[in-house]
């Protein structure tokens, strides 16, 4: 019979020594991961929390400075009509008044062929000589048919129908000086002449 093999004796537990850490307790700490730095993960936090504190400094900022959005009133807004009268019930003084002076047809031969000058003459003045210049319009309204027709006819074509004077500068001025004799010097601020068109006669 075959002879049983001998256990081999366990060595027994060496004794605890008083005051030595216990195995058990050294082996979590060391099977513990080591954590990484704590900033790291509160930095996103901390930027957001900056950022809305600037936004909010900001806000204030603009708002003390600017004082706040202001509404703007329609009677703000309106801007007074100088040319109506004013409360005491007189007139303002600036304002400009337009009275038709002519519309009519005059002829010119100053270069050999007939042109009829299909005219329109306004004057420009203060409402107050509006007035005055009125009645001797109508009272004088021969006399100044008759210059005018002779202010065309004595013309230079070319500066008539626009070729070296676009804004007709002499004729205006022409018109003018002979308006003021008639009417009063000082009356009459402008002669706005809006058509003057040349229709030749002879072909």
């Amino acid at each position: 019979m075959a002879e049983k093999p001998e256990k081999k004796a366990e060595p027994a537990p060496a004794p605890e020594k008083k005051g030595s850490a216990k195995p058990e307790a050294a082996a979590p700490a060391a099977a513990a991961p080591a954590k990484g730095p704590g900033w790291l993960t509160k930095t996103p936090v901390l930027l957001g929390g900056v950022m809305l504190i600037e936004a909010v400094v900001l806000f204030a900022g603009f708002k003390f400075i600017t004082g706040g959005a202001k509404n703007a009133n329609a009677a703000d807004l309106t801007v007074p009509d100088k040319s109506k009268v004013d409360g005491s019930g007189a007139s303002d003084a600036s304002a400009t008044a337009e009275i038709q002076l002519l519309d009519s047809r005059f002829p010119n031969k100053q270069n050999g062929r007939t042109f009829l000058y299909d005219i329109q003459i306004f004057l420009s003045c203060k409402k107050d000589a509006a007035e005055k210049i009125k009645p001797m319009i109508t009272e004088h309204e021969a006399l100044i048919q008759d210059r005018v027709r002779t202010i065309i006819a004595q013309s230079d074509p070319d500066k008539l129908g626009g070729g070296s004077e676009p804004g007709l500068e002499t004729l205006r001025r022409q018109v003018k000086y002979q308006l003021d004799e008639i009417v009063g010097d000082g009356l009459i601020d402008d002669v706005l002449i809006p058509r003057c068109i040349p229709f030749r006669t002879d072909y």
